[in-house]
């Protein structure tokens, strides 16, 4: 039997793979009773969120997406505004995963924009970030808050899980920070991870060979009087510094799970209400 094979020559290209795309957006006000109630709600694509019912009188918003992680060329942005006096928390319903993508393939990108009015508050709690070897993402955080206004942020990160003999031996990340008070630049935090993941993060100047970080910011009236207790909590694990009307902290851990155990016994001290539901499941 005489087979025909095709003529030598270059490989043909990569086809192009369909990227997931998703917006959300979320707008609370105060209501009469004193809770906080929903006055815009909108998404779009692979970009969900789920309202839970709580006797609370802040309102939780759970994102979700539905594409199941995230790889090179997907796009999701997220708004959040909270008029005077409404108080909105926003978290994620599980992990997010960064999944491998091509050498020349664009970064996924993950952006988010909140709005804090006067006497409002925000807390960002989004669960760990699972990132893959040869994963890439560019994510940014920009907030817009009144003076009086409180805002919260975390973004934990966990470089491959450990417990399944899971390694990053490459990685580009890129996460920017911006908040603005008053119209003035508070805060302006850049990460920026590439190339060999594990030779650049084993120094004591990065994680010193830890696989788990995050970043926490807390920002109110009088939030540099928190400085003392939480630097005792994160004893070991973290470290805090402060300036007037805020209080910046870092977190590195040898595993995702004494990064969250830390992470919990903080936001004991900075939320004022119980948890976020899915950050017990």
């Amino acid at each position: 039997m005489t087979v025909a094979l095709p003529p030598s020559g270059p490989l043909p290209a990569r086809a192009t793979q369909p990227r997931a795309q998703g917006e959300s957006r979320i707008a609370v006000r105060l209501g009469p009773d004193g809770r906080t109630l929903l006055s815009k709600l909108y998404q779009q694509g692979s970009a969900k969120i789920l309202l839970p019912t709580a006797r609370d009188p802040a309102l939780e918003a759970v994102l979700l997406n539905t594409s199941g992680g995230i790889t090179g060329g997907d796009r999701i942005s997220c708004e959040g505004r909270a008029e005077a006096g409404a108080r909105l928390v926003l978290t994620t319903q599980a992990a997010e995963r960064l999944y491998k993508s091509w050498p020349d393939e664009t970064p996924g990108r993950l952006s988010t924009r909140l709005s804090i009015g006067p006497g409002a508050r925000i807390d960002w709690l989004p669960q760990e970030t699972i990132a893959f070897d040869r994963s890439a993402l560019h994510r940014s955080l920009d907030v817009e808050m009144a003076a009086d206004a409180t805002f919260l942020a975390l973004e934990p990160i966990i470089l491959g899980r450990t417990a399944m003999g899971e390694r990053v031996h490459s990685i580009r990340l890129r996460d920017h920070w911006r908040v603005r008070r008053d119209g003035r630049l508070i805060y302006a935090d850049a990460l920026r991870l590439e190339g060999p993941a594990l030779e650049a993060l084993a120094g004591p100047a990065t994680l010193g060979g830890g696989f788990a970080f995050a970043s926490m910011l807390f920002v109110a009236p009088g939030a540099e009087d928190l400085l003392t207790p939480l630097r005792a909590r994160l004893e070991g694990i973290g470290a805090a510094s402060a300036r007037d009307g805020f209080v910046s902290m870092r977190l590195v851990a040898p595993d995702g799970l004494a990064l969250r155990r830390c992470i919990l016994d903080t936001l004991g001290l900075l939320l004022g209400r119980a948890l976020p539901r899915v950050w017990h499941m």
